[in-house]
């Protein structure tokens, strides 16, 4: 079986500053530069004058498992195929 590298990135959360329009914090999940693996990036600005950058790395067969591990699935969603 062949697999592909990661592609693409996703917007999990935009959190936006009312009164100036700014945005102060987001989690997006984007490749790492090799395709191997997977980042979750957060960016906070919600404290003046601080720019705190985290970055948390996932290979996809360990994000795959946490999901199934911890999400719910969903009725109705079992397809054969």
């Amino acid at each position: 079986m062949r697999t592909t590298r990661c592609t693409g990135a996703m917007t999990l959360l935009t959190e936006i500053d009312e009164p100036s329009g700014r945005e102060v914090r987001s989690l997006r999940l984007e490749p790492a530069e090799d395709g191997k693996s997977i980042l979750l990036i957060e960016i906070d600005e919600r404290k003046p004058g601080i720019h705190r950058e985290v970055r948390y790395e996932i290979t996809p067969a360990e994000l795959i498992a946490a999901i199934r591990a911890n999400g719910a699935e969903l009725p109705g969603e079992q397809h054969a195929r």
